[in-house]
C-alpha cells in the first residue's frame, strides 16, 4: 500500500515536472538570451515534489463542497510556488505571473486526465458487472 503511494507520488513529480518544464522551455524561448539551469531544475523538482506530497495530503481531506477542494489545491499550489520562486529568486528572470499560470495549465490538464482515467474505470467496472450480472443469471436457470 506504502510503496504505491510512494511510486504514485513519484510518477506525478516526474511527470508534472516535465509538463513545467516543457512549459517554461516554451515560455523562455520568446524570451531572449535565456536557458534553464541544472540547479533551476532540481529546484523545480524539489517545489513539485513539495507540492505533489501536498496535494497528497489534502486529498485526504473530505469537503462538502468540490470547488472548495479545487481551490484549496490551487491556493495550495500558488502559495509553494511564490515561496519558492521567492526562496530561489526565480523572480529576477520570469515574472511571477508565468510560474502561477503553469501550475493552473498544469493542474487542469492532471484533472482532466485524472477524469478520462475514472471513466474509464468506470466504464470497466461495469462491463465486470455486466459479466457477473450474465453469469449468475446463467447460475440460477439451472
Amino acid at each position: 500500500m506504502k510503496t504505491d503511494i510512494i511510486k504514485r507520488i513519484i510518477l506525478y513529480v516526474f511527470t508534472s515536472t516535465g509538463a513545467v518544464m516543457f512549459f517554461l522551455a516554451v515560455f523562455l524561448m520568446f524570451m531572449e538570451n535565456k536557458s534553464i539551469s541544472a540547479g533551476t531544475i532540481l529546484e523545480i523538482i524539489g517545489t513539485n515534489t513539495v507540492i505533489t506530497i501536498g496535494l497528497f495530503l489534502t486529498y485526504r481531506i473530505e469537503l462538502r463542497y468540490p470547488i472548495l477542494e479545487f481551490f484549496l489545491d490551487i491556493g495550495f499550489m500558488i502559495a509553494v510556488i511564490i515561496l519558492s520562486g521567492t526562496l530561489f529568486k526565480w523572480y529576477s528572470y520570469i515574472p511571477v505571473w508565468v510560474p502561477v499560470i503553469m501550475v493552473i495549465v498544469v493542474y487542469i490538464l492532471f484533472y482532466l486526465l485524472d477524469i478520462i482515467k475514472v471513466r474509464k474505470d468506470v466504464k470497466e467496472i461495469n462491463k465486470l458487472l455486466q459479466k457477473l450480472k450474465e453469469k449468475e443469471t446463467k447460475t440460477a436457470s439451472w
